[in-house]
């Protein structure tokens, strides 16, 4: 398939007027102007680029301790006799491979 630039399209729908109007030559006008639709449409889609704004050192920060809160607090519905002091200590002990009170399978699944 060959690949027609706007400007192209445009050309050769200028040198189509100087035709008669016969039936070819009108089929060939309404494909090469709806080609020309199609060419827009794609060059303003590519000039409409969203842009994301980048996330901060401290909002990555505070993303993670929501999502910690959010798993310790689940834990401790489990296991409310514990004190947040010692489920974060429990939790601290977990990540470093060492055994702790609450059992494995809370860690890995804890909504009740």
């Amino acid at each position: 398939m060959v690949t027609l630039d706007a400007n192209k399209v445009r050309e050769q729908l200028q040198r189509l007027k100087d035709l008669p109007n016969l039936k070819e030559v009108v089929a060939l006008r309404k494909r090469l102007s709806r080609e020309l639709d199609i060419l827009t449409k794609k060059t303003e889609e590519l000039i409409e680029v969203t842009v994301f704004p980048k996330i901060t050192r401290a909002e990555k920060i505070s993303r993670s301790l929501k999502k910690q809160f959010n798993y310790l607090r689940q834990i401790r519905n489990n296991f409310p006799d514990i004190s947040w002091l010692e489920l974060r200590r429990e939790f601290s002990r977990r990540r470093k491979g060492l055994d702790s009170k609450i059992p494995d399978a809370v860690w890995q699944n804890p909504s009740p």
